[in-house]
């Protein structure tokens, strides 16, 4: 994968970040009729989340965030810190979707649970997709060097070869 706009390949992201939580939600919908392609449409949703949307919230909080705090004005880094806050809420949500989808064949009520779970989840990332892109990516653009965005693009590639 090249990355030679970090600002762009982070964005491109977020897309198939709010794809793959549609699905989670959706896939509630469809345990009824089609359990086993409802469930295989769940797994390959986490195994995105897993490896690429964990890179993704990397590449912001060890390579992005980092280089924008030391340019920013109070008020801008209360909005990185509420960013970071919501990546750890985030996270905790989808550890309880996660858990939940493993009661989904055999647990009768969890479907409702989990559908709850998943429909707060992309809630969260919907608000924080939002407030990154009207945001903090124009922050990155407004304060970021052309050399720190390629040593981000570096690191975010390098992070995809070892990852």
């Amino acid at each position: 994968m090249r990355i030679d706009s970090p600002v762009e390949h982070l964005m491109a992201c977020h897309r198939r970040i709010e794809q793959r939580l549609d699905t989670l939600v959706i896939s509630a919908d469809h345990m009824g009729d089609d359990r086993g392609a409802a469930m295989a449409a769940i797994r390959r949703s986490f195994e995105f989340l897993d490896t690429s949307g964990v890179l993704h919230t990397e590449d912001e909080e060890t390579s992005v965030f980092p280089r924008l705090r030391p340019k920013l004005s109070d008020a801008e880094i209360a909005f990185i810190d509420s960013l970071e806050a919501q990546h750890a809420e985030a996270d905790t949500v989808y550890q309880e979707v996660k858990r939940l989808s493993g009661q989904l064949e055999n647990v009768p009520d969890a479907v409702q649970r989990y559908r709850v779970y998943a429909e707060r989840l992309r809630s969260l990332y919907r608000d924080h997709i939002r407030a990154e892109d009207e945001n903090l990516m124009g922050l990155a653009a407004r304060v970021l060097s052309e050399s720190e965005a390629g040593e981000i693009a570096r690191e975010m590639r390098e992070r995809r070869r070892t990852g």
